[in-house]
């Protein structure tokens, strides 16, 4: 391993703290569907985060966009069943 690759690994797993850091605060103070949207938007960059620097996909064209395209399917699904949840309940 590189200094640079360490560099680039190191500065992708501060990024990655971060974000599932943010993602507890917004938990704690957001109750609402728009709270967990934004959970699910750190999911899915939390998510491309790993696929390129961690899994070093980023020459695999097809398997980067299987991997992050099922991860925003996830997603999707995820806010779907929330914007659901939450007309039903008035």
């Amino acid at each position: 391993m590189t200094g640079n690759t360490h560099t680039r690994l190191s500065q992708t797993w501060l990024a990655l703290l971060g974000l599932t850091g943010a993602s507890v605060v917004v938990l704690r103070i957001a109750h609402s569907a728009a709270g967990l949207e934004l959970i699910l938007l750190f999911a899915v960059l939390k998510a491309c985060l790993v696929v390129l620097n961690f899994m070093d996909l980023g020459e695999y064209l097809a398997m980067r966009r299987a991997l992050i395209g099922w991860c925003m399917i996830l997603a999707l699904v995820g806010a779907a069943k929330t914007i659901l949840a939450v007309a039903a309940a008035g």
